[in-house]
């Protein structure tokens, strides 16, 4: 079983998470102390991975690269970066980084070069479109592609076998610097399919259990992930799909998901997320709050990687988005939030399911069984050999009544969220589910009642 297998993600933006500079990508921070205070945190809400990016040294947000070999000024030095991942291995957690191979910044060496020597630039086949006949509104004497119309990002020509050569030593570099243990690659349907699978042999024959995941916008999984490229992609279709059915009271539209990407890639987990960087957070897109209890109950036990967005663990967030849909701001102090693991029910329920998902296998390697799926009631189970665990889950604005049929060697049945959380020990140490309320069982069906607008984890063992 290789690491990713089990992994629970908690995903960091750095240069928002500590408000850093947009537009000062040449001012000088240091962030990682602070940063290995949020891997503790991290592992403490029952993760054993974080993905981490920006940190690749880049202009303005984050995205357009400035140097693949330095870590963004902004944040640290790469000596503290390679530290700071030391630590997170010695905890136990490993690291992910974020990648852009489809785009860099202006201030990149070999645009600058292209700058410099026109026609005559070794570097001029690196860039998409490249035409001297014209000119930019930068007055390069040359017009070129840029990504999404940002002029400052700059596309490069994927196609162009020395910059593959260059892409791939770029990995072989943070993998021997640092030890990271994978890359989240931006804009994935915008590559070539040659160049990740020579992109998966590189990285591999560096660090065997190296991981590759991909931003994917148009929900062709397996056209990407698979044996020979990715090990995995961001399942946006899902997220989308959560604030949906939550909104408009139609579970049919997540299961049919579901359904459709197990069939798609049936062996493939994909990064299950409700909220990231590039979306607004989950409470900001919900009508009624208390769905998202739901959604991070659904996150934790659908197939797939669940992944934490840094912030998103607590009842309240403060916000600033600034007017060009940057990345938004949201510098977060730890220590605002250490009576969050007492007192607040979002926190304690993220940090529950991080850690069932480490301790009952069911939530990892489990078999996906649809039980039951109306308008405002979804069931379903995660059963590996006589064991499963059963989530249910009711976003009515009522109280529902249900009958589960379950195998006959069904004995016993716990709600999992009634398990208490001993807060000083290691998550690997467990949840105490002594307390957990037991529920009805007759003649092998499992009579189950849930609140309005709630849901419960049941764990049903023989």
């Amino acid at each position: 079983m290789a690491w990713y297998d089990s992994a629970v993600f908690y995903q960091i933006h750095p240069l928002s998470l500590f408000g850093c500079e947009q537009e000062s990508a040449n001012s000088e921070g240091s962030h990682f102390a602070e940063l290995a205070e949020w891997a503790e945190h991290a592992k403490k809400m029952g993760c054993n991975a974080i993905y981490i990016g920006p940190v690749f040294k880049a202009d303005s947000h984050g995205h357009g690269i400035a140097d693949y070999h330095k870590v963004d000024s902004r944040l640290g030095a790469n000596e503290e970066f390679k530290n700071w991942v030391a630590k997170c291995h010695d905890m136990g957690m490993h690291v992910v980084v974020d990648a852009v191979f489809n785009h860099v910044g202006r201030s990149f060496f070999a645009f600058q070069n292209l700058k410099r020597n026109g026609r005559k630039s070794p570097y001029k086949d690196w860039f998409a479109n490249i035409n001297f006949k014209k000119d930019n509104e930068y007055g390069d004497g040359f017009s070129y592609e840029s990504w999404g119309g940002y002029k400052r990002l700059v596309k490069l020509n994927i196609l162009s076998p020395w910059l593959h050569d260059y892409h791939f030593d770029t990995v072989h570099f943070w993998i021997n610097e640092f030890d990271i243990d994978g890359i989240r690659i931006d804009a994935i349907d915008e590559m070539d399919y040659d160049f990740i699978k020579d992109l998966r042999k590189a990285a591999q024959s560096a660090k065997p259990d190296f991981w590759l995941m991909g931003e994917l916008t148009d929900g062709e999984y397996t056209r990407w992930v698979n044996d020979k490229m990715l090990h995995s992609a961001a399942n946006n279709e899902l997220q989308k799909k959560f604030v949906l059915a939550h909104n408009h009271g139609d579970y049919p539209i997540i299961a049919r998901s579901v359904r459709e990407t197990n069939d798609q890639c049936p062996y493939t987990k994909l990064y299950t997320f409700a909220d990231n960087h590039d979306v607004s957070r989950i409470y900001e897109k919900l009508n009624k709050l208390e769905h998202r209890q739901l959604i991070a109950l659904l996150q934790y036990t659908l197939y797939g990687i669940p992944a934490l967005y840094c912030g998103s663990e607590f009842s309240s967030q403060k916000l600033q988005k600034n007017e060009e849909d940057e990345q938004p701001q949201m510098p977060l102090k730890l220590s605002d939030y250490k009576n969050a693991y007492e007192q607040d029910e979002i926190t304690r329920l993220h940090c529950l399911l991080g850690r069932a998902n480490q301790q009952f296998p069911e939530l990892f390697f489990g078999h996906y069984q649809e039980i039951m799926v109306s308008d405002q009631q979804y069931v379903f189970a995660r059963v590996l050999r006589k064991k499963a665990i059963l989530v249910a889950v009711n976003c009515g604005d009522s109280p529902s009544q249900l009958e589960i049929p379950l195998e006959r060697q069904a004995a016993k049945a716990i709600n999992l969220l009634d398990a208490a959380i001993q807060w000083e020990n290691e998550p690997k140490a467990g949840l105490d589910v002594a307390g957990c309320a037991q529920l009805q069982i007759e003649d092998s069906v499992l009579h189950l009642e849930l609140a309005a607008n709630s849901g419960k984890m049941i764990r049903i063992t023989g």
